[in-house]
């Protein structure tokens, strides 16, 4: 078995998303534009209502499978993790639910990237079963850019 690049606190770190809404635990691999992370759902989640996780929380955490790989590229680039917004959620299918105790498996593909705007495809799994599917704009912030002129 291969050991993660990144888990518990390693891994939290590489994400701008703090307690109590953290939604990765380990980065499983990642390449230049696929990332693959794992989470374990804890009962205390605040995103996890009678025993399960929300369809909020499957979203949220193909956000931060995505943050997660970026913040470790960049890290290995020697730079601080980047931070962006979700501009768009579109394709969105919701076809199962997860547990508390359920381990999440995500990847995440980037598509196409142009300027500060990447196009994400996202897969969460729990075992062989495909709890959802969603293409994401992500929208990163450059902290060198220059505000607006005026």
């Amino acid at each position: 078995m291969i050991p993660p690049l990144a888990s518990g606190e390693a891994a939290t770190a590489l994400i701008p998303q703090k307690e109590p809404f953290v939604l990765i635990d380990t980065l499983v691999s990642t390449t230049t534009d696929t990332f693959c992370s794992a989470f374990t759902i804890p009962a205390e989640h605040v995103l996890v209502s009678n025993g399960k996780l929300l369809e909020a929380g499957l979203i949220e955490n193909a956000a931060q499978t995505a943050a997660l790989g970026m913040g470790y590229t960049a890290k290995q680039q020697g730079a601080p993790p980047p931070l962006g917004f979700i501009g768009a959620i579109s394709k969105l299918a919701v076809t199962g639910k997860a547990a508390v105790g359920d381990r999440l498996e995500t990847t995440v593909i980037i598509r196409y990237e142009v300027m500060s705007a990447r196009v994400l495809e996202a897969n969460v799994h729990c075992g062989e079963k495909l709890l959802a599917t969603m293409e994401m704009k992500v929208f990163i912030i450059d902290p060198n850019a220059n505000g607006p002129q005026g």
